[in-house]
């Protein structure tokens, strides 16, 4: 189990006013560095062949994709680099995973992308007994338009859409292995596009989590919600405390597991958002 605390200034709040600090603690039990299926999930280890250890490459035109290992990283002192210099090509990191048929499951990774298709690719061959094999295919994309290769001769730069190049995104990936699938490989990288794009921080592991929250107040708590970095329903959430609550905690049975939660609050004078890291 792992403590992930922080202490919430007034500065931060919706508010003018000054506020009191606010303390905010959670615990996930397990952490996703401890039931991480990813080996070398950060890219940090590289072999003798200037390969991640663990990982593989996989591209059918290594003249136009190039892998390098970057400094510029999410977290530690590596991130990995896909870089494409043709539309017609794809090419990827894979590492093969094993699994428990029936199990959710969830993966993501940290993302800078500069340009082109990012593609998590979760693939593998369900053999349930009794029943003809089939094709395990779950994916997620995310397309940025910033180093299309028409701009900026035909296309304006400033016309071109996507994420903020030097920005790191979380992009995850929910799924649940059905009877039969045993292992997939996880497939990081490029698609069919001219592209630049990082990977750092990955992770593929159990879906959820049971996450401990101790929220202390100096002035009595009106909300306190708790998301996981990304949009969606609520981890936690209640609108209804007593008056004079300042100290609240609670377990959450099966929440989501996460690289990092969002935990609002309410004194009275708005809400008040803080992030909180999870690796």
């Amino acid at each position: 189990m792992r403590i992930i605390a922080l202490i919430v200034a007034g500065c931060l709040c919706a508010a003018a006013s000054a506020q009191e600090p606010v303390r905010v603690t959670i615990t996930t039990d397990p952490v996703p560095a401890d039931v991480n299926l990813l080996h070398n999930p950060g890219f940090e280890e590289v072999g003798a062949d200037g390969i991640p250890v663990y990982w593989e490459y996989n591209t059918a035109a290594p003249d136009h994709i190039a892998f390098e290992r970057s400094g510029d990283a999410h977290s530690g002192e590596n991130c990995w680099r896909v870089t494409s210099d043709s539309q017609a090509w794809s090419g990827y990191l894979q590492q093969p995973v094993a699994l428990e048929p029936g199990k959710s499951y969830r993966a993501w990774t940290w993302l800078r992308l500069a340009g082109g298709r990012y593609m998590m690719l979760l693939r593998g061959s369900v053999n349930a007994a009794g029943q003809a094999p089939t094709h395990f295919d779950e994916r997620s994309e995310l397309i940025s338009t910033r180093n299309h290769w028409m701009a900026p001769l035909y296309f304006d730069p400033a016309h071109l859409q996507g994420p903020p190049p030097d920005q790191w995104l979380l992009r995850p990936q929910d799924f649940t292995a059905p009877e039969g699938l045993t292992s997939i490989r996880v497939w990081l990288g490029s698609y069919f596009r001219v592209a630049d794009m990082a990977f750092d921080d990955t992770y593929l592991g159990p879906a959820t989590c049971t996450l401990t929250l101790r929220v202390e107040a100096d002035r009595p708590l009106k909300m306190i919600r708790v998301n996981d970095l990304l949009r969606g329903p609520a981890v936690y959430q209640t609108d209804d405390l007593p008056a004079d609550t300042m100290l609240h905690e609670v377990v959450v049975e099966d929440a989501r597991i996460a690289a990092g939660y969002r935990v609002f609050y309410d004194l009275g004078d708005g809400p008040v958002e803080v992030w909180i890291d999870a690796n």
